[in-house]
């Protein structure tokens, strides 16, 4: 099983721990429907869904329940429901089975990043991890590097078509670097300029190892850099992409002293497959620290 932090930014209420198995049953239901289709399910679709039979009605009056807790919501006049970014947070830390993945699945996510073991060097080995974690999770795979000590003057996310991004950092010695990002579907354009904005405020004159840390600092709201460990940053709780309702899931990387170097890990949309990605995320980290002798 694939270990991860919680970071709770938002505090649920007292009333959360209290939830019988019945209304868990039934908030499960809505998250999972969520992450399927991203529609709003209602009463009707979740008595059929459920392991204990019940009426329309008893769900409609769960759902209520759900609704005061803060942990779904009716986006529209519809009769559905979708979960908050409180019900999202309180599914990943409570109830979702992380890492149970099947044989096949286990099998694919090595046999893909088998190839990142055979690259010719660290920067390979990164590109290759980046784009085979793209194309695992289905998000934007990103990955922050202390390999250079050339200082920032400037970041810039170029969209380039409606799934793909530049990424382009200029030195103050006028060292260009470019990285081009996969993106989910559905990330704005605002999304970029927020990340645009946000990193060219935190990270001019600072080195790229410099930058790593302010950018970690920033998303965990924490000065104490853990050696191990999946974070997960859903909505709001992600200071980077605040406005785009999206969820970041990041894993540090380390040399061979134990030195956390990097991190890498996905920012998609907050429907990600959370099951598959953090288990995929933590063993992307592994594989590179693996590499890198950590």
């Amino acid at each position: 099983m694939a270990h991860h932090d919680s970071i709770g930014l938002i505090t649920p209420p007292a009333g959360l721990v209290q939830l019988n198995e019945r209304s868990r049953d039934i908030f499960r239901q809505i998250v999972e429907s969520y992450l399927a289709t991203g529609e709003p399910v209602g009463s009707r679709n979740i008595s059929r869904l459920i392991a204990v039979p019940l009426s329309p009605a008893s769900v409609r009056n769960v759902m209520a329940d759900l609704e005061q807790l803060g942990l779904i919501y009716a986006p529209h006049t519809s009769a559905g429901r979708l979960p908050t970014e409180l019900g999202l947070r309180f599914f990943v830390d409570a109830l979702m089975q992380v890492g149970d993945l099947s044989e096949d699945e286990r099998q694919s996510i090595q046999s893909q990043l088998a190839s990142v073991g055979r690259a010719q060097s660290v920067e390979a080995a990164l590109d290759e991890a980046l784009t085979r974690l793209s194309g695992l999770t289905r998000a934007a795979a990103v990955v922050l590097t202390a390999k250079s000590n050339s200082r920032l003057k400037h970041i810039e996310f170029v969209r380039l078509e409606p799934e793909r991004a530049l990424v382009v950092l200029v030195g103050e010695d006028g060292q260009v670097e470019n990285r081009v990002l996969a993106l989910p579907p559905g990330v704005p354009s605002s999304a970029l300029t927020e990340a645009t904005n946000f990193l060219n405020s935190r990270i001019r004159g600072r080195t790229l190892a410099e930058a790593r840390l302010e950018l970690e600092t920033a998303l965990t709201q924490s000065r104490a850099e853990r050696a191990e460990g999946v974070r997960i940053f859903i909505g709001s709780e992600n200071k980077l992409f605040s406005l785009s309702g999206s969820s970041t899931i990041i894993a540090p990387y380390s040399d061979a002293a134990g030195r956390i170097v990097g991190v890498l890990g996905v920012i998609g949309p907050t429907r990600l497959n959370y099951a598959r990605v953090i288990p995929t995320v933590d063993y992307a980290a592994r594989i590179v620290s693996r590499m890198l002798g950590g």
